[in-house]
């Protein structure tokens, strides 16, 4: 831009000079004043920068479980067991759940999971006979259902001896 502006100021001067010259003798010259336009000067523009795509994190796998069925012989926390939860791709929060009272498969009034929000552990104790399943929902929706059976064995007999 500097060099455009002592080039302009030059012509400007070799301009006056001329007309100063051609008026002649008793002759009047008129000396017009130009103002140089700056040209616009072309300015480097940077390269645009690509914006690298994400890679998705990949989907979690299917829930599984230590085990899929667990049988009771009796009642009470002595009885209780433990089932661990896992899935692939998932370090969430896993939560059981069963049918509401009165369903089918529910497991209320015959066994009862604790807690029933876990990272992977989850502790199923008997309370009452029967058949129900709890279902264990982890990441994306996955879910697997654990089954359990409650039963009880009576031994013995007559509390009497019998006399022949």
């Amino acid at each position: 831009m500097m060099k455009l502006l002592v080039a302009g100021s030059a012509l400007l001067a070799a301009v006056a000079v001329s007309l100063a010259a051609c008026s002649g003798p008793g002759g009047t010259a008129s000396v017009a004043t130009l103002t140089p336009t700056p040209s616009p000067t072309p300015t480097a523009s940077a390269a645009p920068t690509p914006t690298p795509t994400p890679t998705p994190a990949p989907a979690p796998g299917s829930v599984t479980l230590s085990i899929n069925s667990i049988s009771f012989a009796g009642t009470g926390a002595a009885n209780s067991q433990t089932v661990t939860a896992s899935q692939s791709n998932y370090g969430g929060q896993f939560a059981a759940t069963t049918p509401a009272t009165g369903q089918p498969n529910s497991c209320s009034g015959m066994a009862t999971i604790s807690p029933t929000t876990s990272s992977s552990s989850f502790t199923i104790t008997p309370v009452g006979l029967g058949h129900c399943t709890f279902t264990i929902t982890g990441g994306n929706g996955q879910t697997t259902t654990l089954t359990v059976d409650v039963t009880t064995t009576t031994v013995g007999g007559q509390s009497k001896r019998r006399t022949p």
